[in-house]
């Protein structure tokens, strides 16, 4: 049953009949229903967040393990008559996400590429179907999809996709129905997910020091990636951090900013050493990484991090995240880069402190 605050998050438009929710048996169709029994119906919404809190991770007798996307509290594979006219939004207060159609299926089990090409920017004009990208979509931003094309669609978060398996199905056809809730309660894991500050990959600071991602544990970590020859989004972050770190300093914050390049093949040591210097970073506070290639694809992909190499006369295109680690490695908050995202990263630390403290 969907409390009343929960239906007031997913209150949507709908312009025809809707399918209800059941507590077991997967994904249902015409001929084999959904199983279970029926709880009251959802609004016509899709709630997208990192699968944790609110929205859980299923393993679905039918479709295998989904999680991220939600018609309820908890993730679940998800059904819709055609016709009906849902809004996506997003649940989270921090975190940007999209939904994006990955691809068109025929039936279980859902088998989702290990690296498809998922965009950022609205495609598909407002109609679910394949190729369909909401866009990204900000903390508690929404958008509205049409449900003309039946069928069984795959779908993925472009941030998230890789790196937290935010991907589940989307069944489209007459008389469908829901599969089961993810777990009972306010949601959670079935599963525990690897540690995410992971993986143990040696990186190499602007002193020539090597380091793991778990051996900064013990303070805030806040983390990007940037490409020293880029031109557009990074001078920004580099600008950013700078600042972010020299207030670091000034309020005596124990935590630590760090770089990591998108580019081991061209931004060697050395190169984020000169970065280092350019930008006045005091390792104390602020550390330039890069590595072998291998290690650092490994820290990129950890989280979900894409970057891809420009065409001819275009600029490189590569996601713009910040992401704040507490102490214990554990991820907090996911930032995008912003002129305004020293003050963001100094107040996330300062809340921190506070909640440290009491």
């Amino acid at each position: 049953m969907t409390p009343p605050r929960a239906a007031a998050i997913f209150a949507a438009l709908a312009s025809g009949a809707i399918s209800a929710c059941t507590n077991g048996g997967g994904l249902g169709t015409p001929a084999g229903g959904g199983g279970g029994s029926p709880s009251p119906l959802p609004s016509a919404a899709i709630g997208v967040g990192i699968p944790s809190g609110k929205i859980g991770v299923e393993n679905d007798p039918v479709w295998g393990t989904v999680g991220g996307y939600t018609q309820n509290k908890t993730s679940q594979v998800l059904a819709f008559t055609p016709g009906v006219t849902i809004t996506i939004t997003n649940l989270s207060k921090t975190t940007p996400h999209t939904l994006n159609v990955i691809e068109k299926t025929h039936g279980p089990p859902a088998h989702f590429p290990s690296n498809p090409s998922l965009p950022f920017s609205p495609r598909g004009n407002g109609i679910l179907g394949p190729g369909y990208g909401s866009g990204a979509l900000n903390a508690g931003q929404s958008v509205k999809v049409k449900l003309t094309k039946p069928g069984i669609y795959l779908i993925g978060c472009a941030f998230h996709y890789a790196g937290l398996n935010m991907r589940d199905v989307i069944q489209v056809e007459a008389g469908a129905t829901p599969g089961p809730t993810a777990s009972p309660g306010p949601g959670g894991y079935l599963e525990r997910r690897p540690d995410p500050i992971g993986p143990r990959a040696d990186l190499v600071d602007q002193r020539g020091r090597r380091f793991t991602l778990p051996a900064l544990r013990g303070e805030p970590v806040v983390l990007t990636f940037v490409s020293a020859h880029c031109t557009d989004a990074c001078p920004l972050i580099n600008a950013q951090f700078s600042d972010a770190a020299q207030r670091l300093r000034r309020d005596g914050i124990a935590a630590r900013l760090l770089t990591v390049t998108l580019d081991p093949k061209r931004d060697s040591p050395a190169v984020m050493r000169e970065l280092a210097q350019r930008f006045g970073a005091d390792p104390r506070y602020w550390l330039l990484a890069s590595g072998t290639a291998p290690n650092v694809h490994a820290v990129m992909h950890r989280f979900g991090v894409i970057s891809e190499e420009a065409r001819p006369g275009e600029s490189e295109r590569h996601t713009t995240f910040v992401y704040l680690l507490d102490a214990q490695g554990r991820l907090a908050q996911t930032m995008l880069a912003s002129t305004a995202m020293s003050d963001a990263i100094v107040d996330a630390l300062h809340k921190k402190r506070e909640v440290a403290n009491r």
